[in-house]
């Protein structure tokens, strides 16, 4: 089942992390990680020397770093599961007129009628269940979804039936991860690695919930976290943070600030940056990252989280605002309206 793989630059619902649905055929595959130098901020944090956070991490330098990412990835999953769109969709599906009265009705292929034009027509749903009872009516959409909901379908307050959806399958959260984050993925089921693309094929064999793990002469961090497969069971996720030999002798800040700043680089190179978007990409990266976002020529502030933002920002280091001490890590990037500089503040 092919569904899109691209995010709207301009109208995106991903502002709560409803998450677009991104469904695609199954194929497994390998895949490096995405970090070159490229990937990384212009200018990355660097705290004064003894300033606040300057204290090297040292032996949590790594699962600072995972955890900075992974709660990227977790907040990504957490919006297939109750972002806007999901719920939408539900309310969709729970007052689809010729689904409720099929069922009312009995009537077997009109149910199924209404459940495929509910998936291929008018919702993000890549895969939707009806079941009346124990009896399984209707299932449509892919083989590997993840993140289901669930409800109640009434007609005139009578129960004719219970429906499962879901609005992201398992390779559409790989490219989300994969452009977001940009480490290495692993997803399974149990023991058995899911065959979809993009992820870290075959992968270590044991991978711990947090902690180091090597592979493929690489060391890593790992963070995993459980998922929902579709309709039930259990998903595992991880992501493999690779390690650099000098990240100890950073503080723990700005280890954390580097990362979720590179996150909100890569975050805006899915936008067509002008005004029009600057709002919806500053909503999305607060939501995934916790930072104020900030983007300004020169010294003028076109957009941000807040309006007026700091009177001054260092192109990276920290920065007190509102009682509140940041620290900084900025980009250049490209817009409709020239040329500007993207602020991340990192709590």
């Amino acid at each position: 089942m092919t569904r899109r793989l691209t995010i709207p630059m301009t109208a995106l619902s991903l502002v709560a992390v409803g998450l677009a649905a991104c469904g695609a055929s199954a194929r497994s595959t390998s895949v490096s990680s995405d970090r070159s130098a490229s990937a990384a901020p212009t200018t990355v944090t660097t705290a004064a020397a003894g300033g606040p956070g300057s204290q090297p991490c040292g032996a949590a330098a790594a699962e600072t770093l995972a955890r900075s990412a992974g709660t990227v990835a977790t907040r990504i999953y957490a919006g297939e599961l109750s972002g806007s769109e999901t719920r939408s969709d539900q309310r969709q599906v729970e007052q689809f007129g010729p689904l409720l009265s099929a069922l009312s009705n009995g009537e077997r292929a009109a149910v199924s009628s209404a459940v495929s034009s509910l998936v291929f027509s008018h919702t993000h749903v890549v895969r939707l269940r009806v079941t009346q009872g124990a009896r399984v009516v209707a299932d449509i959409g892919g083989p590997y979804i993840l993140a289901p909901v669930g409800g109640t379908l009434r007609l005139h307050g009578k129960t004719v039936g219970h429906y499962v959806l879901s609005v992201q399958d398992d390779l559409g959260y790989v490219k989300l991860v994969s452009r977001f984050i940009g480490a290495p993925l692993v997803m399974r089921a149990g023991t058995r690695p899911v065959p979809v693309e993009g992820l870290l094929t075959p992968g270590p064999a044991k991978i711990p919930g947090h902690g180091p793990v090597s592979y493929g002469h690489t060391s890593y961090e790992a963070f995993s976290f459980d998922a929902a497969s579709f309709p039930s069971g259990h998903l595992r996720i991880s992501l493999l943070l690779p390690l650099s030999p000098s990240l100890s002798a950073r503080s723990c800040a700005q280890i954390r600030t580097a990362e979720l700043g590179r996150v909100a680089q890569r975050i805006s190179r899915r936008f067509r940056l002008s005004p029009s978007s600057f709002a919806t990409y500053i909503k999305l990266t607060r939501t995934l990252t916790d930072g104020l976002i900030y983007i300004r020529s020169a010294s003028r502030q076109l957009a941000g989280s807040t309006t007026p933002g700091p009177a001054r920002l260092p192109a990276a280091g920290t920065a007190s605002y509102r009682g509140v001490r940041y620290g900084v890590s900025s980009f250049g990037a490209s817009t409709s309206v020239g040329p500007v500089r993207v602020y991340a503040l990192i709590r």
